[in-house]
């Protein structure tokens, strides 16, 4: 029994010192983030966090920042209502919520609430729920207003309506339920008593007790001595005695009857929150209720409805008052005492601010306060006496800067207002009688040669000496910007003054810190320097054991080595809670003591650490006054501060060691939270919640994010600082302020990070809590991107390297295109040209041949004319296809389509090729289905296209080939143009076909095929590309193709049908009276071309040689050939071959005495063959002649390297070739003759010939006259300019060489070649000879052609046709 009394005693005694120690209470309101202050209910989850239900939401704190829940709209995962009631955590870590319409569960991985259904009698129903609970089997039951008792299944997924078991207390309105240390339950209801249920024996019970009847029963709850108390609304606390089960009430001493709304135990001790009445505890000594005095609470309990009462489990006392918001009264670990207004019903020191604190030999404490006066103290901090400023010359002044008491014990005070004042300490009258001008006395100190040094803000700083009354004044200049090696002092507002042991006094002031030597009156003293900590202001200096000394200033704390005259800083970054130092003291341990404008550190030296405290932990406030400190001799210390006084004794202090976790509490991107169902580029960002989540995946767009960590501790969460890094980016830690809790990163690259954070509360780091952060990066910056970088850069550098060579080809392309087109250009210009030359000679050869071609004459002749009549209309038809060119090219070709009959055009155009097809013995065939087709052409352009496609044809058909035309007419519905309808001409040969490589360039001006076959028939290249142009100018097209079954080739051509797509002027006016029809170029030829070619077949004549010589000609060409032979075979026997590999196998059967030979044949050219000749030593002795139209330089000594003995030039000379033959067999004869000693000697000499300056003069004119001839502007005038004479000289010229006149000799031209045209059967009107000829009148025409020749141009072309 008297065990069990003392500790009863022992508990007293602690409860009774709850309000002596120094707890410095907070309280939360809507200004500092809740969401309302009509708390109902407080709860701590297994996390740490509490949960604040109210009547305006529900709020989560971690200790620095709410998180608020409400209800929103159209959404289902947001609380059902505002009005929280209830809240609890199971044991499997659910967040149950009650609100006043239903029962919600709340999803910490998502963040969200979810609504469990309450069922009662089958139905679902939405009651008010007061309270949850868990049994100790795991069940969990809830009481409700209205509704009755539930229960909630084992997967928590709905709850139960229990009237099954509570059938016998019919009670709907439950306010509140207790489950006792027996397992018995135990229910409140409202107006209706207390229901007890034994679910062991399922005994329902209900006390009537009159106490209880018509009274809320708002709270149950049982102590650890197994009292069970009963709260009621309306009588109190009662106690039920379980022996005599009777219900007794508990007394309150204090007045009135307590209206009870909630218990709770905290710390073993029961503590009542009553409605209106404040917060009272149960004296288990005295057995009755008490009023709980929290002496530093910031507001007053004594009326404050408490509606929730919780102890946290670091033991804090957390107080949810109604319309007040939430009072958190940290557990305090350390011994810190506190004077001031916070001390509600303590307060010894006013409300004023602490400006100096100093204890007297009396042991008694006093403290000066800003516009309050003194105040002095005992030792227990009771007040003994308040000295307050009044309008007394000898009262204390309002503000008290500083006190001291010197070796004669007179205490002196220092006024901000007053100067320095001497105070009897019984009487309490100030004298005022140094004269120090300045007022304001900041510090106050004494040497040891009695000398009392006053420090003032602005002059300076005096001495003044106790045994003699001296009084020095020590003053700066007035210009302080000296030198710091001036010996004088740096600046005359001083804050504080020390004296050292060694006698030096040394000044806290405006420019730093310095100090002063007495004995030799020198500011000199250390480091050559009248200042020794520069630039900062100066607050405080002390002096430690090792007489180093520690100086206070507003940029942090430094130490002085006297000794090494060496400084050192400390600043926040080495750990200090505030760079602005107020006070400081050295504690037993020689470790120093440092007040702050944010909290007292404590250095421990030895192991170089700053150990902060801040009002979390008992002190006055975080804020502290300059100056206002003081050590007593016992080693207690007090600092001063806005609120009041601090005090402990430095020893008591211990470390808190308590371990701390740290959490990520919150996770934020752009501001946004996040939770488990977030999505960063679709994909979630966590799979469970925040606070358990170690990795967090981020899009690379979303790399701007917010951390925000906690350790979940109230007592003090302003001193904790957190150090946090991130890995990949640095490998130091980077703190944050005391208070401050998140960190944001704003555009990280991406990459996978490891993010750490550890707390730092009083000098000790907690455990590191480490996540890792991927950030995604773009599609473009992925692994498989890269992959198709580097593939495509390869790929890219394989591009410019081909394009750069592909480049390079095509400008050497360009340049070769553009050189080739150069060539041409110059091919065609002098092919121009010379045609111009060309034609005249032509016709002066032409006509004399067919004069002697009309004559029928000896065999031989006839021959030899017809053969040179083919090649010179071979030549005029080259150089009319060379003018047409130019003519395209300069935009001068127009077409004039008449209506002509296809079928006869095409019979009359094949005659042309009879004599070739039968030399050739070639089929020769037309076909066609109709027998006439009307269609548009130009006659006299459209000929030219088919004679160049059937020319083409025959070159490159081979003996006993075939060539067929075939004409047919078709429509191609794809097409909208004027080939939606046409005519079809195809040509097929049988010759050695296209490469197909080349197919399509056959069309190009002066394009070759370079084949075997082309090599034997040297040509310019024109005439397709002049056919392709001619079929355009009719609107039509044509391609050609290989024959696909046999050799050969096919070419086609398409024109419109019909005139529609005609213009207007591209029609010809047909006159009436004049019919022009195609015929053959001359129909007598072709008749003596036929005879002759009768002959050959019927009899070959052989010429007997002169000589026994042979002569071998080699030549593909057969006219030439037979040529050669002809005129050859009267000196020698002449055989032939076709090319140089036929011959070349003759030549080794039987060798001749020369060789004649092409140099461009099928199958072996003439430079393989000579090259072949002399390589072989049996046969090298042949002379070998080459015959060739190429006549470069570079063509002649290719020829010559391969052994040749003479190299020719088509056209040749034929008697120089025949000299040539027989100079070359007579060498070979001397060179045989030189070994037999008979040798023979002939020279031979070449005339040259020189053409006069009048035949170059009459052949310039000529080439004028015929290049204008169809100009009507050609005159006298035009030819002296082309010519580069005058007029004078060129009629002059012309009389003598022709005796006509220029005018006249122009126009004898122009009729002579009219007469020309009139002749040829080509159709040709009247009219457009005339226009052909330069005359635009046709009756002028008319007349002057009968002037010259007698009759009309009418009856001159009837009578030559």
């Amino acid at each position: 029994m008297k065990t069990y009394l003392w500790k009863i005693l022992v508990l007293y005694l602690c409860c009774m010192s709850q309000y002596v120690s120094a707890q410095m209470g907070r309280v939360y309101t809507t200004d500092r983030g809740l969401s309302s202050s009509l708390v109902t209910q407080l709860f701590q989850d297994s996390q740490g966090f509490i949960w604040i239900a109210t009547k305006y939401g529900l709020n989560k704190f971690d200790g620095l920042r709410f998180t608020n829940y409400c209800y929103v709209p159209n959404d289902s995962t947001s609380l059902r209502n505002n009005y929280v009631r209830s809240l609890y955590e199971d044991n499997q870590q659910n967040l149950l919520v009650g609100c006043i319409d239903g029962l919600m569960w709340y999803d910490r991985e998502t963040d969200t609430f979810l609504e469990i259904p309450m069922l009662r009698g089958g139905k679902r129903v939405f009651p008010h729920v007061t309270q949850i609970q868990e049994l100790r089997n795991g069940e969990v039951w809830m009481t409700t207003s209205g509704q009755g008792m539930f229960r909630l299944d084992k997967q928590r997924t709905q709850a139960v309506s229990m009237d099954d078991i509570l059938q016998k207390a019919n009670y709907s309105f439950q306010s509140c339920f207790y489950e006792d240390s027996y397992n018995n339950i135990w229910i409140g209801t409202h107006d209706n008593g207390l229901v007890y249920y034994s679910p062991a024996t399922k005994e329902v019970r209900v006390f009537k007790y009159s106490e209880l009847n018509r009274n809320d029963v708002t709270a149950i709850q049982e102590d650890k001595q197994g009292n069970l108390f009963i709260g009621t609304q309306k009588q109190g606390v009662f106690c039920y005695n379980r022996k005599e089960e009777i219900l007794s009430p508990v007394p309150y001493v204090g007045n009135g009857t307590l209206s009870v709304y909630c218990m709770n135990l905290v710390d073993g001790q029961l503590l009542v929150g009553t409605d209106g009445q404040g917060l009272k505890f149960y004296n288990i000594v005295k057995r009755q209720l008490e009023d709980y005095i929290i002496n530093s609470s910031p507001i007053d309990l004594s009326e404050g409805k408490i509606h929730a009462v919780l102890e946290d489990r670091d033991s804090n006392l957390w107080l949810g008052l109604y319309q007040k918001g939430v009072l958190l009264t940290p557990k305090q670990d350390n011994s810190f005492e506190y004077y001031g207004d916070k001390s509600i019903y303590y307060n010894s020191i006013g409300s004023g601010c602490v400006m100096s604190v100093y204890q007297d030999s009396n042991r008694h404490l006093w403290v000066g306060t800003d516009n309050e006066g003194l105040f002095e103290l005992n030792t227990e901090g009771r007040r003994l006496r308040h000295f307050k400023p009044t309008n007394s010359p000898h009262s204390v002044a309002n503000t008290i800067m500083c006190m001291y008491e010197d070796s004669e014990n007179n205490f002196w005070l220092g006024s901000y207002t007053r100067g320095i004042a001497k105070m009897d300490r019984n009487t309490g009258q100030c004298e005022y009688s140094l004269p120090i001008a300045n007022e304001k006395i900041y510090s106050i100190t004494e040497d040891k040669n009695k000398n009392l040094y006053i420090a003032t803000l602005g002059s300076g700083f005096y001495q003044y000496n106790l045994l003699t009354g001296n009084l020095k004044h020590f003053v700066s200049p007035d210009n302080e910007g000296g030198s710091l090696g001036r010996d004088e002092l740096a600046n005359n507002w001083i804050n504080y003054i020390f004296c050292d042991s060694e006698g030096i006094i040394w000044l806290g002031h405006y420019k730093g810190i310095s100090c002063f030597n007495p004995q030799t009156e020198s500011f000199v003293n250390y480091k050559e320097t009248n200042t020794i900590v520069s630039g900062y202001v100066g607050y405080v200096i002390q002096e430690d054991f090792n007489g180093n000394i520690w100086a206070g200033t507003a940029a942090g704390l430094y130490y002085f080595n006297k000794k090494t005259e060496t400084l050192r800083r400390f600043t926040t970054e080495d750990g200090l809670p505030n760079d602005v130092i107020c006070g400081l003291s050295e504690d037993s341990k020689h470790n120093m003591w440092i007040s702050t404008y944010y909290g007292i550190s404590k250095y421990e030296v030895k192991e170089e650490r700053f150990i902060n405290y801040y009002s979390g932990d008992g002190l006055q406030g975080n804020e502290f006054t300059h100056g206002a400190f003081y050590k007593n001799k016992d080693g207690k210390m007090y600092f001063g501060g806005v609120n009041g006084v601090t005090c402990f004794v430095p020893e008591n202090i211990e470390m808190m060691m308590t371990e701390v976790e740290v959490y990520i509490t919150d996770f934020y991107i752009f501001n946004n939270p996040v939770h488990k169902s977030t999505l960063s580029d679709g994909k979630p960002v966590i799979n469970a919640s925040v606070q358990d989540a170690n990795f967090f995946r981020l899009s690379y767009y979303d790399n701007t994010f917010s951390l925000m960590f906690s350790t979940l501790q109230y007592n003090n969460p302003e001193q904790i600082s957190y150090e946090y890094k991130i890995n990949e980016l640095s490998s130091q830690w980077f703190s944050t302020k005391p208070g401050v809790n998140s960190v944001t990163y704003n555009n990280l690259p991406p990459g996978e990070y490891t993010f750490q954070v550890r707390a730092l509360n009083h000098g000790t780091y907690s455990e590191i809590r480490t996540i890792k952060i991927l950030i995604t990066p773009p599609w473009y910056q992925t692994w498989w991107a890269f992959s198709i970088y580097v593939t495509l850069f390869g790929i890219l550098t394989l591009g410019i390297v081909n394009y750069m060579l592909s480049r390079l080809r095509y400008r050497r392309e360009i340049m070769k295109r553009e050189h080739a087109e150069q060539l041409n250009e110059a091919k065609l210009q002098f092919f121009i040209n010379i045609s111009h030359e060309i034609r005249t000679p032509m016709t002066l050869i032409i006509n004399p041949l067919e004069r002697l071609l009309a004559e029928k004459k000896d065999n031989e002749l006839h021959k030899t004319y017809l053969m040179i009549y083919r090649n010179a209309q071979r030549i005029l038809r080259l150089i009319n296809q060379l003018m047409d060119i130019r003519k395209l090219d300069k935009g001068q070709m127009f077409m004039k389509f008449r209506e002509t009959d296809m079928v006869g055009f095409i019979g009359d155009l094949m005659q042309t090729f009879e004599y070739l097809a039968r030399k050739k013995n070639i089929r020769f065939i037309f076909e066609h289905e109709i027998p006439q087709l009307k269609v548009w052409i130009d006659l006299n352009n459209f000929d030219k296209v088919l004679m160049n496609i059937l020319s083409n044809a025959f070159k490159y058909t081979p003996e006993g080939g075939e060539v067929q035309v075939s004409l047919t007419t078709g429509r191609d519905i794809a097409r909208r143009d004027a080939l939606r309808e046409y005519f079809e001409i195809v040509v097929t040969d049988s010759g050695i076909g296209i490469d197909s490589d080349k197919i399509e360039r056959i069309f190009e001006r002066f394009y070759q095929i370079d084949n075997d076959v082309t090599k034997s028939n040297f040509g310019t290249g024109i005439g397709l590309h002049l056919s392709r142009s001619l079929v355009q100018l009719h609107h039509g097209m044509i391609f050609v193709e290989n024959r696909e079954d046999v050799p050969g080739s096919r070419f086609i051509i398409r024109i419109p049908l019909g005139s529609a797509h005609l213009r207007t002027d591209e029609l010809e006016n047909v006159e009436t009276d004049t019919v022009m029809c195609r015929t053959v170029d001359n129909p007598v030829l072709i008749k003596l071309e036929e005879e002759l070619l009768d002959e050959e077949k019927e009899t070959k004549t052989g010429i007997k040689a002169k000589t026994r010589l042979r002569v071998l000609v080699v030549e593909d060409e057969i006219e030439i050939k037979a040529y050669l032979k002809s005129e050859l075979s009267d000196e020698y026997k002449v055989e032939t071959c076709n090319n140089g590999k036929e011959a070349y196998d003759l030549i080794l059967r039987d060798a001749p005495d020369l060789v004649i030979s092409d140099v461009m044949m099928p199958e072996m050219d003439g430079l393989t063959l000579c090259r072949k000749i002399k390589q072989n030593t049996n046969i090298n002795h042949v002379p070998v002649i080459l015959l060739t139209a190429k006549s470069k330089p570079e063509d002649t000594l290719e020829g010559m390297e391969t052994g040749a003995d003479a190299y020719m030039v088509k056209p040749f000379n034929m008697e120089l070739l025949k000299k040539t033959i027989a100079n070359l067999i007579a060498n070979r004869r001397l060179l045989r003759n030189k070994f037999s000693g008979a040798q023979q000697q002939e020279d031979k000499m070449e005339k040259i010939t020189m053409k006069s300056s009048d035949e170059i003069l009459m052949c310039k004119i000529m080439k004028v006259v015929n290049e204008h001839l169809d100009d009507p502007a050609l005159n006298v005038e035009m030819l002296a300019s082309e010519v580069g004479l005058s007029r004078v000289h060129v009629n002059r010229k012309l009389r003598e060489l022709t005796n006509l006149s220029t005018r006249d000799f122009i126009k004898n031209i122009r009729l002579q070649q009219a007469a020309t045209l009139l002749v040829q059967d080509q159709k040709f009107t009247i009219s457009e000879i005339a226009y052909a000829t330069g005359y635009t009148n046709l009756s002028h025409f008319s007349s002057s052609f009968r002037e010259k020749y007698g009759m009309s141009p009418k009856e001159y072309m009837n009578q030559h046709r």
